[in-house]
């Protein structure tokens, strides 16, 4: 039944992302929005449409994604453009949808005002020098001098719409993304659940230990990382015991927290966002995923530097 209930909730997710997407594409707010989106370019050097994707990631992430996807596949986003943009719509991805609705009052309640707190930094902070490095890789090999904006819609003379009819064309238009995306996140999920069934995630796991004890963490932070695997606020929880039995200090928390979230940004990718990136943008999608996931490790990384630094 889990498995049952685990693959109708992304199904869920993952529709009603693409469909918001289409409606608020046909009330034409983003049309509107293009108006503003001026001096973003000027900096990034990315066109109109990657900038509002980025926006719409802010929005809801399988929306903003779902666009950037429609855009490249009508020539008005290059591939170039597409990885910078997905790396740089991670900030607004983590400042909304995921950190302050989900994770912020989970980490807050289980690990404490300052623990929590500073984590919720962390995580930020994370996302933010991803971004950051993103935006100047853009602007120094994407901006091109004189570059024309990119063809995006011209803003509706009349006021924006959201009524029935709006919202059934809506529809209409993310049926073909869906066919598309559906069956490849449902099959994902299947094999993810195998291999759960069958050990090889527990396996997985296990390789964190030797990492572990080479950055001198102590093997109980072993069993938070376990945890993980299940859902990111049982590691709190268990973060939350060991700080609490004197087994980890300040230093020691907040470097198992930031290893917990690899673990579930690894498993993000391997559930749902290797599965939506080869639906939405083809055999282009394997690049997409490993060169995006290279990058939120990679921040990663440097965000355990810094808690060694500073703490």
């Amino acid at each position: 039944m889990s498995i049952i209930s685990t693959a109708v909730n992304a199904v869920l997710l993952v529709t009603v992302g693409i469909v918001l997407a289409n409606i608020l594409a046909e009330t034409g707010i983003f049309s509107r929005l293009s108006l503003f989106t001026g001096p973003f370019c000027r900096v990034s050097g990315l066109s109109d449409a990657c900038i509002l994707s980025v926006i719409a990631m802010g929005v809801n992430a399988t929306a903003g994604k779902s666009m950037l996807a429609e855009y490249y596949h009508d020539g008005t986003v290059t591939e170039r453009e597409v990885i910078p943009v997905l790396i740089m719509g991670s900030f607004p991805v983590v400042l909304g949808e995921s950190l302050f609705r989900v994770q912020l009052p989970a980490a807050l309640v289980l690990l404490g005002p300052v623990v929590g707190g500073i984590y919720t930094g962390l995580n930020l902070f994370s996302s933010g020098i991803q971004a950051l490095f993103a935006l100047l890789y853009s602007r120094r090999f994407l901006a091109v001098p004189a570059r024309a904006p990119a063809p995006v819609p011209p803003a509706p003379a009349t006021a924006l719409a959201l009524n029935r009819e709006v919202a059934i064309s809506g529809c209409r238009k993310a049926v073909p993304t869906l066919r598309r995306v559906v069956p490849v996140t449902l099959a994902a999920l299947i094999v993810f659940s195998l291999l759960s069934a069958t050990g090889v995630m527990d396996g997985v796991a296990a390789a964190f230990d030797p990492l572990l004890r080479a950055i001198g963490l102590p093997g109980e932070s072993a069993a938070a990382l376990v945890a993980q695997f299940v859902h990111f606020s049982a590691g709190y929880a268990i973060v939350a015991s060991l700080l609490s039995g004197g087994i980890l200090t300040l230093e020691t928390a907040l470097v198992t927290l930031v290893l917990g979230s690899m673990v579930v940004i690894t498993m993000i990718y391997i559930k749902y966002s290797v599965p939506l990136y080869l639906s939405l943008f083809g055999r282009f999608g394997v690049r997409v995923a490993l060169v995006t996931y290279a990058a939120s490790m990679a921040a990663k990384v440097v965000t355990v530097v810094l808690v060694f630094l500073l703490f």
